[in-house]
């Protein structure tokens, strides 16, 4: 059978390069990039693939020879081989028209800021010369494929093609594709339905998905008017450009030229298949192939078409991840969820110190198996609560309303109110019962407790309003529910019993309260004070129970533990009446927690018991500025990690062979290398009967745990009743 070449028009005068060699390898610019519009229009100057460039991976270019002194080769050339003398080596190899020069700097010429790049331009090329001129047989391009196909050339390269099957041919293909390559072959440039040979064996069932028959596309995306169709090929059909395409020449070192055709396409996709398989060595020839062809950009009829088949090959979208995404475990795969985990304020600055560390880097798969790096960093980040969500909270707590109140023999019944932060929001409310005998109790839903976790009272002195960021009240906003009561005796001493339950976790968006993710959590306490003449002194212990959470923390099925979260915490006030005007008053609290499994497919093998501290000073002065005013100075650091270890085991790589993942075990420490220091005032002032305005000012360093941020907030508010 007579076999062609399959370009159409080449351009006889020399295009001079005369660039300067750069000894680094930046991205082309200038002429270079110009003269590369091939490689360029298929993505493969764009970060991922740019990075792989085809290294480590050989395309055999089974054409004419190659000038092997072509300055766009250097380094480029690994051995040769002329199937009609039989000799190996490069010198053996000489280009006699040019075609497989052109085709070879199509697919791999070097990045050196002359000439134009190659779409695998690290790649290693192995020139097999299989025509002398124009002339060849099907004898030597077997023997040519044989070679390549013992040289383990991952691709092969063939710009040829004939007009009807050679057995010959087919037979050294078959070996190809027995020995695991791909074969990326020119579809034929005669305007037919159907690709010519050997292009057309890729529907063949042997091909088993190892050839990839190539037609050619205009600079608009429009299929060449030369270039056979998909046809029954169309399944493994892809087009590329291939008209006017600038490449290296045969006829001086600095030589370049215009060219067209399916031999110019077809250099496109096999450079595109070493990227792929540079970026992942343990790819086979068929996944290399499939990923080419379900990342191909659709043109023509929606779908797989005769005419275009595939699509456009799309080398920047072959280097992105290709259907489920999915991490591993020692439980096995999981799919990799799109929503974040929760991360909680207590925890949150050590998994951040973690993360920016690097202890959180792994990788996931795609369908094909791939290996991506992430950064699971990621699934931890929330919307962290800011200054100005801090505030509106601890504004809305100190701006309860009395709806009601109703005396009884034994004391005062009161109905109180928060108001909705938000339009469509839900207010907030509770039954308060003051005794006459000392004897209180409170129901709230929605709002802080009036009894669990209140600061000390101080006699005649204001009441210091302590911040709940100093204790373990942290974990329960939201739709807290709360039932408590309050027994005070005539020796000063008062007995606090009490619990939460919360429903729901929720997470602040700006002002709002939003859904987050399921999760329960309940705590019984128990507090005991006494008061004396100018100072109280008070102590509690809390048990808490979280489940799907930890400390706040509501953590998806990659960071998910199993069983419940226990927590036990003591906490310790004081509170001074400076006068009767004036009060200082501190709070310390510390919290552990038991250690816990993983659960399912999580990357945390396990999390060792935690503990956690806080701490919050308060100074408050009442009638400051005028008579029932008061201001509120607080300073302190919020429920914050202090210890404990949270162990992963997660995969890291793959095996370069097997593509097996590579796992690792890692240990994260969840303490807090700056805890968070926080600075608040608040000023409430009741305006009449009806009405109070309150001013607050928070400063915050190492916000959230992390070194050097800072966070600051102004707010005001205004609240009357109608």
């Amino acid at each position: 059978m007579k076999f062609m070449l399959l370009s159409v028009s080449a351009l006889a005068g020399l295009i001079p390069n005369t660039a300067a060699f750069a000894q680094k390898v930046p991205l082309p610019v200038g002429q270079e990039l110009a003269w590369s519009s091939a490689a360029s229009r298929v993505g493969a100057f764009k970060p991922r693939p740019w990075a792989a460039r085809g290294t480590n991976v050989t395309i055999a270019i089974i054409d004419s020879g190659i000038r092997r002194d072509h300055i766009d080769f250097n380094g480029a050339i690994t051995g040769g081989y002329n199937a009609f003398t039989n000799l190996a080596g490069t010198a053996a190899v000489n280009d006699t028209s040019g075609h497989g020069t052109h085709v070879a700097s199509l697919a791999a010429a070097r990045a050196n800021d002359r000439g134009m790049v190659g779409v695998a331009s690290n790649a290693r090329i192995l020139p097999v010369q299989v025509f002398q001129g124009a002339s060849t047989s099907d004898f030597f391009v077997a023997r040519g494929i044989n070679y390549a196909t013992s040289q383990r050339a991952f691709v092969m390269n063939l710009s040829l093609g004939g007009s009807s099957v050679s057995p010959t041919i087919r037979t050294a293909l078959q070996g190809a594709q027995a020995a695991g390559l791909l074969m990326v072959i020119a579809a034929g440039n005669e305007g037919l339905a159907n690709p010519s040979f050997p292009a057309r064996h890729a529907s063949e069932a042997w091909a088993k998905g190892q050839i990839i028959a190539v037609g050619a596309v205009d600079a608009n995306n429009v299929i060449a008017s030369f270039s056979n169709r998909a046809g029954d090929a169309r399944n493994f059909y892809l087009v590329a450009p291939g008209v006017n395409l600038i490449g290296a020449y045969f006829t001086a070192p600095n030589a370049y030229a215009y060219m067209s055709g399916t031999s110019m396409a077809a250099p496109v996709v096999a450079g595109a298949a070493a990227v792929v398989k540079s970026a992942w060595p343990y790819l086979t020839a068929p996944k290399v192939a499939e990923v080419l062809f379900v990342t191909a950009t659709d043109l023509g009829l929606k779908g797989i078409d005769p005419i275009y088949g595939r699509g456009l090959l799309n080398l920047e979208k072959a280097l992105l991840p290709v259907g489920t995404v999915t991490a591993v475990s020692s439980a096995g795969t999981t799919p990799l969820a799109l929503a974040p985990s929760t991360s909680g304020a207590v925890a949150i600055g050590a998994k951040s110190f973690a993360g920016d560390a690097g202890a959180l880097e792994g990788v996931v798969f795609d369908a094909f198996g791939r290996d991506f790096a992430y950064d699971f960093a990621t699934k931890l980040e929330d919307l962290r609560p800011d200054s100005v969500s801090i505030l509106a909270s601890t504004l809305s707590n100190q701006m309860q309303a009395t709806l009601a109140s109703v005396a009884t023999p034994s004391g005062t019944l009161s109905l109180v109110a928060t108001p909705a932060q938000s339009v469509g929001g839900d207010t907030s409310g509770g039954l308060h019962f003051v005794g006459n005998q000392g004897q209180s109790w409170a129901v709230a839903i929605g709002q802080a407790s009036p009894i669990l976790g209140a600061s000390l009272a101080t006699g005649a002195a204001p009441t210091a309003r302590l911040l709940g960021f100093a204790d373990h009240t942290a974990l329960f906003e939201g739709t807290t529910a709360s039932v408590a009561s309050l027994q005070t005796m005539d020796n000063g001493v008062s007995l606090t019993f009490g619990v939460r339950l919360q429903g729901e976790q929720y997470k602040r968006r700006g002002l709002n309260w939003t859904p987050n993710a399921t999760s329960q959590a309940s705590s019984v306490e128990a507090a005991l004070s006494r008061q004396f003449d100018r100072l109280s002194l008070g102590a509690s212990v809390v048990a808490i129970h979280e489940s799907q959470g930890r400390l706040g923390d509501v953590d998806s099925e990659l960071f998910g533990l199993s069983g419940p979260a226990r927590t036990f915490a003591v906490q310790t006030d004081l509170a001074w009446a400076l006068s009767d005007k004036a009060s200082l008053s501190a709070r310390m609290t510390h919290s552990q927690t038991a250690s816990q499994v993983g659960a399912g497919a999580s990357l945390v093998s396990s999390i060792s018991a935690t503990e956690a501290t806080a701490y919050a000073i308060n100074f408050a002065q009442r009638d400051l500025l005028a008579k029932g005013d008061q201001l509120d100075l607080a300073i302190g650091t919020p429920l914050t990690s202090s210890s404990g270890m949270m162990n992963l085991f997660l995969a890291t790589g793959a095996d370069v062979e097997t593509g097996a993942p590579i796992m690792t075990r890692r240990a994260v420490s969840l303490a807090s290398k700056t805890p968070e220091q926080r600075f608040e005032a608040v000023y409430t002032r009741a305006l009449s009967q009806d009405s109070t305005l309150a001013f607050a000012v928070m400063a915050r360093q190492d916000a959230d745990g992390i070194s050097g941020k800072k966070d600051q907030a102004v707010m005001v508010r205004y609240q009357t009743s109608f």
